[in-house]
């Protein structure tokens, strides 16, 4: 019997292509986010709702397929040319430092946030298992899913888990529906032009779990 999947649900202040990343076939959620990256594993979705600047749209929804060790996602080269790929280790000290040519991230220092201090938080959820929207993304998803809408308005700063069953089986609709009506993968292109938007500030999420009896997908 298949487990229930963990389903996080955030709403995004900026998709410029930097979180998630899309690059040749594979969605990578590695800087931002922190808390969400540290937790979730194989198996987990993930759905991304812009916030009030993007409209309420739905951005993505992944299944996390890989979660590399802490740190190698920056460590090996197979990775290396990933444009989210940012920050490399330094010789002097092992601080995590910006490549030459980041293209987020540049103005300023998020690095405490996006890696930490040695790579300590440099956790990256990898997909190869989704579908992006950007700003190909609609709202449609309210009219059907009541519940899901009604969670999604009352979203405010920081983080809390919910157990709303109902809410929990709308996701997990959505998520089929969007697989069977959208067989490629990258639907849209990003929403925001501009690379130096952070993505960082404290943005509304929700981590979604209820009793195992819920509805389950594979």
């Amino acid at each position: 019997m298949a487990t229930a999947p963990d389903i996080y649900v955030y709403k995004m202040v900026t998709d410029n292509g930097g979180a998630p990343c899309v690059h040749r076939g594979m969605l990578s959620l590695a800087i931002c986010k922190p808390k969400i990256r540290k937790t979730a594993k194989r198996g987990a979705l993930v759905f991304g709702f812009g916030g009030r600047r993007l409209g309420g749209r739905l951005i993505y929804v992944a299944k996390v397929t890989e979660k590399p060790c802490v740190g190698d996602y920056y460590r090996k080269k197979r990775f290396h040319g990933r444009p989210d790929c940012i920050y490399r280790k330094r010789k002097v000290d092992n601080k995590p430092k910006p490549i030459k040519d980041a293209k987020f991230h540049y103005q300023s220092d998020e690095s405490g946030k996006d890696v930490g201090r040695d790579f300590k938080k440099a956790y990256v959820l990898l997909s190869t298992d989704f579908r992006y929207f950007g700003k190909a993304g609609t709202t449609d998803y309210s009219e059907q899913y009541k519940a899901l809408s009604k969670m999604l308005s009352r979203l405010t700063q920081g983080h809390r888990r919910n157990h709303n069953k109902k809410v929990r089986e709308e996701l997990c609709q959505l998520k089929m529906k969007l697989w069977k009506n959208f067989p490629r993968s990258k639907i849209g292109k990003p929403s925001d032009r501009d690379k130096s938007r952070r993505c960082n500030a404290d943005t509304p999420s929700v981590r979604c779990s209820v009793s195992r009896r819920s509805t389950r997908i594979s």
